[in-house]
């Protein structure tokens, strides 16, 4: 009777935090996205400033694809994915200050890196396979390595610890994890059965986790439409993305369809400027984005083109009140010549795939 008695008492706890959940989740401000259908924007009518930084590299040093980057005052560290490496670059010019390769299975080694993060003057790589997270100083000296027990794709550092992406969910460790700095779980949130949707989806269109210019930290998943803040140890809703009429119909399996294939439009990732959120999203096969005034005054959704040099709008990434994006050099041509910036030659073999990164500043 007595074991009767506790699991009805901690059926009802539960019963009541899943209801309490629901009414947080209705109670969300909607941004609706409407009118944008083939609806063209130029990327200057909404940042005050695009800034070209072409990474300055040795002719034996060669950036397969950035994978990530993160900015400490004028230090950009960035990932390569396809040499598992990690640079460091002078952010006023470009050059490289610093290259390392910790590839191995020793200490503080990793085997696939897929995110970097940065907080109190440390540097924190994530490595999949391993499930660890690795501390690195400023001058790239490995410190110490931090251990947890499931597969993880990003991760953001916390003060007291990180969050992580869970790519196996389960019932008691939901999709976003908290650990603390040394590895012990301390929570999780967000279930795939509350969104709707597996993890079969998520991942591949930008990354989960940013951090604003007041450090505010916001997670997001690629295919949701609700975007969470780190309030409190815990993420709380606080945005809802609805496309109207285009949306996806709410009956509609989302893990037996090929998303591009259906006139529906969907979420890619997110970034929150402090008095803009910025959402990208797909229809029919071709990316938006969304402008959102945090006031609610200003809305606008479409294609964002430049104008002026015709350097693809692609954002990946979020510093403070920047976006970053990269393109090759043999795409920034025009705007080298045009605001007489003098870049270092190099082999011709080497200089269409020179790696400049796209800074988007708004004042």
């Amino acid at each position: 009777m007595k074991s009767t008695v506790v699991s009805l008492f901690l059926f009802l706890i539960l019963f009541l935090s899943c209801r309490q959940e629901v009414n947080k989740l209705d109670m969300l401000k909607t941004f609706v996205i409407d009118e944008f259908d083939e609806k063209e924007l130029r990327s200057d009518e909404y940042f005050s400033e695009m800034r070209l930084l072409p990474l300055q590299l040795d002719t034996n040093q060669f950036i397969g694809k950035a994978k990530d980057i993160c900015i400490v005052g004028d230090t950009i560290f960035l990932l390569d994915e396809m040499t598992a490496s990690i640079y460091t670059f002078d952010k006023k010019d470009g050059k490289c200050i610093a290259v390392i390769c910790k590839r191995g299975n020793g200490p503080n080694e990793y085997v696939n890196p897929v995110a970097l993060s940065v907080n109190s003057g440390s540097l924190y790589v994530l490595d999949m396979p391993t499930s660890r997270v690795i501390e690195f100083d400023m001058e790239l000296n490995a410190v110490r390595s931090i251990q947890f027990d499931f597969p993880a794709s990003d991760f953001v550092a916390l003060n007291t610890g990180f969050l992580l992406y869970n790519l196996v969910p389960t019932k008691e460790r939901n999709k976003f994890v908290y650990i603390n700095g040394k590895g012990e779980y301390i929570n999780s949130f967000i279930s795939s059965e509350q969104e709707g949707y597996s993890n079969n989806l998520s991942g591949g269109l930008g990354k989960f986790f940013l951090k604003n210019r007041e450090s505010d930290v916001f997670a997001f998943e690629s295919y949701s439409d609700i975007v969470y803040e780190w309030k409190n140890e815990s993420l709380e809703p606080i945005y809802r993305i609805a496309f109207g009429k285009l949306g996806m119909p709410a009956d509609i399996d989302k893990n037996k369809i090929n998303l591009f294939k259906e006139p529906y439009a969907f979420s890619g990732n997110i970034f929150m400027l402090s008095d803009m959120f910025i959402p990208s999203f797909f229809y029919r096969s071709q990316r938006y984005y969304g402008f959102i005034s945090l006031s609610g005054k200003v809305r606008d959704a479409g294609i964002v083109k430049d104008e002026r040099y015709h350097i693809p709008f692609y954002p990946q990434w979020q510093q403070g009140n920047e976006l970053i994006g990269i393109c090759r050099y043999e795409s920034a041509k025009k705007y080298f010549e045009e605001n007489q910036i003098f870049v270092r030659s190099l082999d011709d073999e080497f200089e269409q795939e020179q790696p400049v990164l796209v800074f988007y500043t708004r004042q």
